[in-house]
């Protein structure tokens, strides 16, 4: 089973491996990146058991088993006995560079990830002979940096390239360089325009307050929903000010939505439970704004009712979105363009297109409601077919 140790690569890596790099440690983002790769068991010197580690750690359930704190006292045969991927505790490297150079398990010679050996900091998988050369140095929280690049410069194991640059911290300069990466990538394939242009923008100066409080992702999503609701009861019977207010209130809640899922990521406090509630919280919240624009269209029973029909195409969109992902193909198909269009974008022109007719000319409203409601169910029918179709051709 695929081993770690973190080590001190110079005599300030002890100290600035306890700083916090948004909203936690360098060495708690190094020991979740080695498990997030695929490490069983992390050795951690007992010199960098800092109370701001122990409760970091008692915030972070996936590392709960993986963690082993040693001192150098004895040998620790499950480090010693095997293959060690050794990892500078004051850095910040992505899991997918770990995995690939776990990955190459099988050299006798080991590994080494490009580029951190020369900044005195190898990230190593390190063979049986020179873990136990180095061992008690570790274990004892000393500066074995210099060490491993010189046994590095000898061994010349194979080299891996990174899938991102490391970062290795030896001052306070690169603490904000790491901080800054970690901010610049805190986006998803998933953003559109308007959450790289609107919502990121403004979700990151909150995210920023809130990873140094005790805030939960939950409790992020929650305020977004309050906030949201707001929106909806301004569009319900929506007035000429009212509408323009829901509107903007709609944006806040967006980027609290953004803000949680930063959070939840930032701070590794993802979980099933904070993903169900960001989606069904979107699902309500759209859902019933197309209600409530049906709402103040007026006409009468049959625009409610059309009201009603969109606001369960909303719905069952976004359960066919969340539950069949595979049976949807992104390209030229009809269910892979609407997947692609159907996104918050086209939601924000829908609602100026409100503000605009109730300013301008409400006797539209009640078409533009028959619209919505049509093409909220484009895509579970878009989908269903795209199921047939394919079920068809399995036969």
């Amino acid at each position: 089973m695929p081993v770690a140790v973190l080590y001190l690569a110079t005599s300030s890596s002890r100290s600035l491996s306890d700083r916090r790099v948004a909203g936690r440690s360098l060495t708690l983002r190094m020991m979740m990146a080695a498990a997030r790769a695929g490490v069983t068991t992390i050795g951690v010197p007992a010199a960098l058991h800092t109370e701001r580690l122990g409760r970091e750690l008692r915030r972070a359930p996936e590392l709960a088993g993986c963690v082993r704190f040693v001192d150098g006292r004895a040998d620790d045969p499950p480090f010693t006995d095997g293959s060690c991927l050794l990892v500078p505790a004051a850095a910040l490297m992505d899991t997918a560079s770990l995995r690939a150079l776990l990955a190459e398990g099988a050299d006798p010679a080991g590994a080494v990830l490009a580029g951190t050996s020369a900044a005195g900091a190898p990230v190593l998988l390190a063979p049986p002979s020179l873990v136990a050369k180095v061992w008690h140095s570790i274990a004892s929280g000393e500066a074995v940096g210099d060490e491993l690049a010189r046994a590095v410069e000898v061994t010349r194991p194979a080299a891996v390239a990174a899938a991102a640059p490391p970062i290795v911290v030896r001052e306070e300069g690169d603490l904000a360089r790491a901080e800054a990466r970690l901010y610049a990538s805190i986006g998803t394939d998933a953003d559109t325009g308007v959450d790289t242009f609107l919502h990121r923008r403004c979700s990151l100066h909150i995210t920023r307050l809130l990873v140094r409080t005790s805030a939960t992702p939950n409790q992020v999503s929650l305020a977004s929903f309050l906030v949201g609701t707001s929106a909806i009861w301004c569009f319900w019977h929506a007035t000429p000010w009212s509408a323009p207010a829901g509107v903007l209130l709609y944006a806040a809640a967006c980027i609290l939505d953004h803000s949680d899922g930063e959070l939840a990521r930032l701070t590794f406090q993802e979980s099933r439970l904070g993903a169900y509630l960001d989606w069904a919280i979107d699902t309500i919240i759209h859902s019933m704004l197309v209600l409530a624009m049906a709402v103040s269209a007026g006409g009468g029973p049959i625009v409610l009712g059309i009201g009603v029909l969109g606001a369960v195409g909303v719905t069952l969109s976004a359960l066919f979105a969340r539950h069949l992902p595979r049976e949807i193909e992104v390209g030229p198909s009809v269910g892979g363009i609407l997947k692609n269009t159907g996104n918050r974008d086209l939601f924000y022109l829908l609602l100026l297109l409100f503000v605009l007719f109730r300013w301008v000319f409400p006797p539209l409203l009640p078409a533009l409601a028959i619209l919505v409601a049509a093409g909220s169910q484009s895509y579970w029918v878009a989908c269903l077919a795209r199921i047939r179709k394919a079920r068809a051709a399995g036969c």
